[in-house]
């Protein structure tokens, strides 16, 4: 049974499951597969990737592609797989998998080892081991999830400060 699903443009948080990772390693074999060498790597990213961490039930994950020009080549092969591109931003193709009604997947195209993809990981592997700075984050999100339950994206805006600032720790370590 998935853990995963969320109505398009909302905010419902749900404790860590450890079914997410496995859920994201099955995933991961499936989008490997199919795109060949068009993808360099895959790896799970966002609070689902943060054992412990609430989070919204939906997994994201960040395909590395060896020049962001290729990243449209994978549309083809992502809608296949059930991936509708959503919209390009912050220097990455953006596509979702599953209906409005229940998003499961975000899939995030994205140049390998560029500075994007580089700070999604520095990212989680803070909150990963500074349990302390985790739980802060969670503490943030629950709050702003109760207050913008369905503007999804002042829920993103009102995280942002706290993930430039955990960078910066981050990256002074």
């Amino acid at each position: 049974m998935s853990t995963l699903g969320l109505k398009r443009g909302t905010v419902k948080l749900r404790f860590y499951s450890k079914l997410w990772s496995s859920e994201f390693e099955k995933e991961r074999q499936c989008l490997l597969n199919r795109l060949g060498n068009l993808a360099v790597d895959v790896q799970h990213i966002g609070s689902t990737s943060v054992p412990g961490l609430t989070a919204k039930p939906i997994l994201d994950m960040a395909i590395g592609v060896r020049r962001f020009k290729d990243a449209r080549k994978l549309a083809k092969p992502l809608r296949e797989l059930g991936y509708n591109f959503d919209r390009p931003f912050q220097h990455q193709l953006f596509f979702a998998k599953g209906s409005d009604a229940k998003r499961t997947h975000y899939v995030h195209v994205m140049r390998y080892n560029g500075a994007k993809w580089k700070s999604d990981a520095l990212f989680g592997e803070y909150l990963r081991n500074h349990p302390v700075r985790a739980c802060a984050y969670a503490a943030l999100k629950v709050k702003l999830a109760k207050q913008h339950a369905d503007e999804r994206q002042k829920y993103s805006d009102g995280k942002d400060s706290f993930i430039k600032e955990t960078l910066r720790l981050a990256r002074e370590r």
